[in-house]
C-alpha cells in the first residue's frame, strides 16, 4: 500500500514499506505463524510453494526455515522489494526461484508448475479488483495438487460505517503500539498518520480490499473445500481454503 494516498505505487514506497513494514502490518510475526500452521505439508516433506507479492521476503523465509525441503517461487512486481527479498533469502541456495510479475495479468499464472503444494501470500491481493479476485482463486485452485491450499493474510472491507470507525481506530492503535515496541518512538506511526496509510480513514483507489463474505464465496465457487477466516485484527485477515481429495 502506498505511503502517499491517490499516487501510484513507486520504487521509493517499496523502499519505505521494507523498512516500515513489521510496524504497518498488525502483528505480522503472528500472521507467519499462522500461515506456516495451514500450510497441509509435514515438516520434513518435499513440495513447492508460490508466494504472491514476496516483499522482503520475510514470509517465504519462515516457509524455508520451517520446511526443510520446501522450494519457493516468489513474485514480485517491485525490482526493489526483489532485490530485498533476494538478499534475505540468499541462504537457501536452489531453494528458492524470484520471478518479477504484475498481479494484474493472468498471463503470469500459466508459467507455475502444476501440483503446487500450497501458494500464499501477505498484503497483494487487495490490489485486484472483486472479479480479478475470484478468477485469481480460480487459476490458482487448477495448479494445486493434492492436498493444497490458498493462504492469504490481507486488508479486509467493512461492511458497514461503524465497522469502518471501529477498524481504523484498531489499525492506528497497532501501530502505535508497533512503533513504540520496536523503536522506542512514536516516529514511524506519526509517519503512518502524515501519509494517510490507513487506508479506512484514507481510501486509496488501488487499493480494492473485499469484504470476508465475499472472499469466502469465491474461493467456495472456485472449488475449494472448507474455506474460513482463520485469524483477524485491526482489518486484517488469514483466510484460505484446501483442496482435498473428496473420496475420503
Amino acid at each position: 500500500m502506498s505511503s502517499f494516498r491517490d499516487m501510484p505505487w513507486t520504487e521509493s514506497d517499496s523502499e519505505h514499506f521494507i523498512e516500515v513494514g513489521a510496524i504497518h502490518t498488525p502483528s505480522r510475526s503472528e500472521i507467519g505463524d499462522v500461515i506456516l500452521d495451514l500450510i497441509p505439508a509435514e515438516a520434513d516433506e518435499p513440495f513447492q510453494v508460490v508466494e504472491l507479492g514476496v516483499g522482503s521476503g520475510w514470509l517465504s523465509e519462515a516457509i524455508l526455515n520451517r520446511f526443510q525441503r520446501a522450494r519457493v517461487i516468489a513474485l514480485d512486481g517491485s525490482p526493489a522489494m526483489l532485490k530485498e527479498s533476494g538478499r534475505r533469502l540468499d541462504r537457501f541456495p536452489g531453494r528458492v526461484e524470484l520471478r518479477q510479475f504484475r498481479l494484474e495479468d493472468a498471463d503470469w499464472i500459466s508459467g507455475l508448475p502444476s501440483e503446487l503444494r500450497c501458494v500464499v501470500s501477505c498484503l497483494a491481493v487487495h490490489h485486484l479488483d472483486g472479479p480479478a479476485k475470484h478468477r485469481l482463486y480460480h487459476d490458482v485452485y487448477q495448479r494445486l495438487g493434492i492436498p493444497g491450499a490458498v493462504i492469504i493474510a490481507d486488508l479486509v472491507a467493512p461492511r458497514s460505517k461503524r465497522e469502518r470507525r471501529i477498524l481504523a481506530k484498531q489499525w492506528n492503535d497497532e501501530v502505535r503500539r508497533q512503533s513504540e515496541a520496536f523503536t522506542g518512538s512514536l516516529e514511524v506511526y506519526q509517519a503512518f498518520v502524515d501519509d494517510h496509510s490507513n487506508w479506512y480513514e484514507h481510501p486509496d483507489p488501488a487499493d480494492m480490499p473485499s469484504t470476508i463474505q465475499e472472499h469466502i464465496e469465491w474461493l467456495e465457487a472456485a472449488g475449494f473445500s472448507t474455506p474460513n477466516v482463520f485469524w483477524m485484527r485491526a482489518g486484517h485477515a488469514i483466510y484460505g481454503g484446501f483442496k482435498e481429495d473428496s473420496s475420503r
